[in-house]
């Protein structure tokens, strides 16, 4: 590599790292993608909520990435007498099994609590119709927010609390979100209505629940049909972070397992390789090897590449040398040396591929290349005399030149 061409890529890898650079900490447009995930700081986000969870549950808060019925297995593994949970879960919609379904009720009715923030429940096990509830739709008008690059409501959605004395003071107002899903049906004898969605017109003011308490065995679940009023934006908001507050209050004062398996899944790597990148030593020696191959790959490579000369493929000499022969008697017209040399050429032919051992060319001789070819005497008899005459002829015409070659070339190609 000389020394042009390390300038350019020298100058190839400082344009990248720049426009890297620029891409690092130019800002960007915010996300308003509904991910309800613990790990994002994104508006839709719970990051922020589960960092500030702290306050409200001094027994610490655990992110959990195994599936329901894996934390239901460990759960009531557990003896009769250990400290129960709260679990926390707050999604876009239910998508739990069966199985799930019954690990979490089981963990309920054993004495753990639930809170569970959706607006869609239909793939959760059928986890309403066991607590015979119904969620229904109430569309909101909408408008195209250019801000945002997305829906807002045209109104102010206002929740309230249902419960003395937390309805004297407790109405909430969210101007983004959705909060249009709201509990159609639900049983009186155990499930009472928490909080409320206020929604007021020409004819009048309607309440429709969004935050249910049931009683299942030892422990409460609470279901709630606004997932958003539990996010990162809303927590940051004065006006809307009260019904946050006020709604995990609603839970004991009990270590906090909170789910995020529906919405990242297990936190291991799906690779085949998993068993090697779950264990750090492993992990360590497997990237360790992967950067000295490149490195051993990047170096060889460097050291054995070489310019590969251009071979021009091997010349016919041969072909020359009779090139240059033929132009030259060509240009001397000695036809007489040209047709000796001729004769010369084919009794030496006629030796080496009849495996001659006497070359006098005499009756003799005549008649054993009679025999090894099959051509007759007479031929053979008159081919030599032909070749006798051009031997001792002093001048040999251009034309006699060419009857001697096509003279010899019938035989040649008739000799076995």
């Amino acid at each position: 590599m000389n020394r042009g061409e390390r300038l350019i890529v020298l100058g190839t890898v400082l344009v990248v790292l720049f426009i890297l650079l620029l891409q690092t900490i130019a800002p960007r447009e915010t996300s308003w993608t509904e991910t309800f995930s613990a790990h994002k700081r994104t508006p839709w986000g719970c990051e922020l909520v589960v960092e500030r969870a702290g306050d409200l549950f001094p027994k610490g808060v655990t992110i959990t990435h195994e599936p329901l019925y894996m934390t239901g297995e460990a759960r009531l593994a557990l003896p009769e007498g250990a400290e129960r949970v709260n679990h926390i879960l707050i999604d876009e919609n239910c998508s739990w099994d069966s199985l799930d379904r019954a690990r979490l009720l089981q963990m309920v009715e054993a004495g753990d609590d639930a809170f569970i923030a959706a607006r869609q429940w239909w793939g959760s096990g059928d986890l309403l119709d066991t607590l015979h509830i119904d969620v229904d739709y109430r569309w909101t008008p909408t408008e195209w927010d250019e801000g945002i690059n997305s829906f807002t409501r045209q109104d102010t959605a206002i929740l309230r609390f249902s419960p003395r004395p937390l309805n004297a003071d407790s109405a909430t107002r969210f101007v983004r979100g959705d909060f249009d899903y709201m509990f159609e049906k639900y049983p009186a004898d155990s499930a009472a209505v928490l909080a409320v969605k206020e929604k007021r017109d020409s004819t009048g003011t309607y309440r429709y629940p969004v935050l249910l308490r049931v009683r299942w065995g030892k422990g409460t679940l609470y279901l709630c049909t606004v997932p958003n009023a539990f996010t990162n934006y809303m927590l940051l908001r004065p006006e809307a972070r009260g019904f946050m507050e006020s709604a995990f209050a609603l839970l004991p004062d009990r270590p906090v397992l909170w789910d995020e398996f529906y919405k990242t899944g297990r936190m291991e790597s799906r690779t085949p390789l998993r068993f090697v990148l779950d264990r750090t030593p492993l992990k360590r020696a497997y990237w360790t090897m992967i950067a000295l191959l490149a490195l051993t790959i990047f170096v060889y490579a460097r050291r054995r590449q070489r310019a590969i000369p251009e071979i021009a493929p091997p010349r016919n000499t041969s072909r020359d040398f009779a090139e240059t022969i033929g132009r030259m008697y060509y240009f001397k017209g000695d036809h007489a040396d040209l047709a000796r040399k001729m004769c010369l050429y084919f009794k030496d032919e006629l030796r080496q591929r009849l495996y001659l051992r006497r070359t006098v060319w005499d009756e003799e001789d005549l008649t054993a290349i009679e025999a090894r070819t099959g051509i007759p005497l007479a031929e053979w008899q008159s081919t030599f005399r032909l070749i006798a005459h051009y031997e001792s002829a002093p001048h040999v015409s251009e034309e006699q030149l060419m009857q001697l070659n096509k003279a010899l070339a019938r035989v040649r190609t008739r000799i076995a």
